[in-house]
């Protein structure tokens, strides 16, 4: 493994663990509530189920996600399995101003393949990180393989992810920007370019 490889998989391995910490942290306070239950009143003990419930989906949703998005595992996968799986995890972000909402056509392309998925997940990864207040992912996938990945929601633009897409080493990087320069990398093994288009509360990822 070289020192770009080694650098780049470190800073994914951080960008997992920031991704994770969150729902994990809410799942060991629910437990510790558990554990004093018997200080609090009935009300309280259903109120640390509810967190644990609720943070415990929202690991397994990152988990299976990010396994696909960043790991070597991963296959052709059912329309319909691909889109819960990104569901779920927009899900999982949280509610409020962070919730994420989806809106998915792709044109009834059946199966996606192993590459398309991965870097459509990527790319997911990368419209998430430029909604500072929560918004919407739209996705468009017509049968010819071009695939859209747009984030819409107030104060949208490219975050330093996005930036990263042009990278040419991993020297500069940071956890938050590694992101485009790993989708960049699998678009590269698959023969595809992204492009970015950025307008008001707007950002647009094509590859295709």
């Amino acid at each position: 493994m070289s020192p770009d490889e080694l650098k780049l998989a470190e800073l994914l391995c951080a960008r997992l663990c920031h991704d994770l910490a969150g729902p994990v942290g809410a799942v060991a306070t629910g437990a510790e509530l558990l554990g004093e239950e018997g200080e609090m009143a009935g009300g309280m003990a259903a109120e640390a189920l509810a967190l644990l419930d609720s943070s415990a989906f929202a690991a397994s949703a990152r988990l299976r996600f990010l396994r696909l998005a960043l790991g070597g595992a991963g296959g052709r996968m059912a329309s319909s399995a691909l889109k819960d799986l990104v569901v779920n995890f927009l899900a999982a972000q949280g509610t409020g101003a962070e919730a994420l909402a989806l809106d998915w056509q792709d044109g009834g392309q059946e199966p996606w393949e192993a590459e398309p998925v991965k870097l459509l997940l990527n790319l997911v990864l990368l419209a998430k990180d430029c909604l500072p207040r929560g918004g919407r992912l739209d996705i468009r996938a017509r049968q010819d393989g071009m695939t859209t990945v747009t984030a819409l929601g107030p104060g949208a633009a490219p975050a330093e992810s996005v930036a990263a897409l042009a990278a040419e080493g991993v020297g500069d990087l940071t956890p938050r920007g590694v992101q485009g320069a790993y989708a960049a990398q699998v678009a590269n093994r698959g023969g595809w370019s992204i492009t970015v288009r950025s307008v008001a509360d707007s950002v647009a990822f094509r590859f295709g």
